[in-house]
């Protein structure tokens, strides 16, 4: 083994940490559902949905070092996010001379 070898172990367990977790948590009434979880019910990855988070400004919370969103709030924020245009008018024609 080389000195520059690097031991992945103790990052292996961090990610598998995430996993050992809840996937869904009540509190006060309100449910949270892991942060992985909620991007496969959407059909994107993790970091997909990440992005919306400083940009948008995606509701989530931090619960054990595992980052859970607020699925009624997390519904209402990307609905909130739908934009809609008007049509486009329809041109005219010139008069022909």
């Amino acid at each position: 083994m080389s000195s520059l070898s690097v031991d992945n172990s103790n990052l292996r367990q961090r990610r598998d940490r995430r996993i050992e977790r809840p996937e869904r948590l009540v509190l006060n009434g309100q449910v949270l559902v892991r942060n992985d979880v909620k991007a496969q019910e959407l059909g994107i990855t993790v970091r997909a949905i990440n992005r919306g988070d400083r940009r948008f400004g995606a509701p989530f919370v931090y619960v054990a070092g595992v980052k859970y969103r607020p699925e009624r709030d997390f519904d209402a924020h990307l609905l909130s996010q739908i934009q809609s245009r008007k049509p486009a008018s329809p041109r005219r024609r010139r008069a022909s001379p």
